[in-house]
């Protein structure tokens, strides 16, 4: 999206969820090696947890981009060949670079079809799963557009969130009542287990001076809602993750929380109508990239300090997240320049007087 066109609140946005998904794989570690009973388990489980926002938060930035009228696309095979430019072509990359890495480093030997396979479901890197989704969302894109912009979404959202909870809950129970021993490993990477966030997106793009006065109506209400989703998501996942308890419907929590949480972070974003200092605005250009490779830098971070004796993870967590950022943002940024770079390089200087 050109500047001209991107509304600051979505620059926010971005931003901020690309922050957070590199500060929840920053605290994936400390979940791996703390004691699962002790208060810096569920700290780092918490935060994490809470970091988890930021996915649905991408897909329904995705789809306010798809309906808005600043950026809704004029022509979809347009539309199409651009995402693949900006999409596939990047993550093929980054996957390659990916492979390249694990192969070297000895953790699996290279295998063409197992590439392949693994490069299909996004199981390279943590990340990856979400370009999985968000492409068969770009291949969908007309219907969505279509059931949006002629829909009312008091009639299409309480539909897309059952659609959504089957799929991602319950998708292998649906399956055994025709396949009693059939599996499929990969039902959180299938877009109807996401479909009710991009779905979202593409109702609040195409009403959006409505919703942003909806939001602006019940400031408070939602404040409420995020505190105790919040709080709830987070200690119930402690309890699950650290054996205490067995917790029964948690996808719907977790659901509450981003409803809550969505609403919330929309609505302060909002408030800044100016456009971002550069700096930021740069970050929000190069987040694509920052997001394909932030987990390569916090793998090769860690690899190279758990070599030094007495490591202790309570400070290394703000350190990864802070190297993370700065390292992935600064390669990635400077990447974005040095096209510009060169086409200066080369254009002709005009002559002193």
């Amino acid at each position: 999206m050109s500047e001209k066109r991107r509304l600051p609140e979505l620059q926010v946005l971005s931003v901020l969820f690309c922050l957070l998904v590199i500060l929840g794989h920053s605290c994936s570690h400390a979940e791996t090696v703390l004691d699962k009973l002790s208060w810096q388990f569920a700290a780092a489980t918490m935060l994490h947890r809470l970091c988890f926002v930021a996915v649905p938060g991408f897909f329904l930035l995705s789809g306010v981009k798809l309906t808005l009228p600043q950026t809704r696309p004029r022509s979809f095979p347009v539309y199409w060949r651009k995402r693949a430019k900006s999409l596939l072509l990047p993550y093929g990359i980054a996957a390659a670079v990916y492979e390249l890495y694990f192969v070297r480093h000895g953790y699996y030997a290279f295998s063409l079809p197992s590439f392949l396979r693994r490069l299909v479901t996004g199981e390279i890197a943590a990340p990856f799963y979400f370009l999985v989704i968000l492409v068969q969302f770009v291949v969908l894109a007309p219907l969505f557009q279509r059931l949006a912009e002629r829909y009312s979404p008091v009639l299409l959202l309480p539909f897309a969130a059952g659609i959504t909870l089957l799929s991602f809950v319950w998708w292998n129970d649906l399956l055994h009542v025709f396949a009693p021993h059939a599996w499929f490993a990969y039902s959180d990477r299938v877009f109807t287990s996401w479909c009710f966030y991009f779905l979202a997106g593409c109702c609040i793009g195409a009403r959006y001076d409505a919703f942003c006065a909806l939001l602006a109506r019940h400031r408070a209400f939602l404040a409420v809602l995020c505190a105790v989703f919040a709080a709830a998501d987070g200690l119930l996942t402690v309890a699950l993750y650290s054996g205490r308890a067995v917790v029964p419907c948690l996808d719907l929590v977790h659901m509450l929380f981003y409803l809550a949480a969505l609403g919330v972070l929309y609505d302060l974003a909002l408030r800044r109508r100016s456009p971002l200092p550069p700096l930021p605005a740069a970050f929000d250009r190069a987040g694509f990239l920052i997001y394909l490779y932030h987990a390569l830098v916090i793998l090769v971070f860690d690899s190279l300090v758990y070599r030094l004796p007495n490591t202790h993870e309570g400070p290394l967590l703000p350190l990864r997240f802070a190297v993370a950022v700065l390292v992935t943002g600064g390669l990635c940024i400077l990447w974005q320049r040095i096209p510009t770079a060169l086409r200066k390089a080369r254009e002709p200087r005009l002559p002193s007087n």
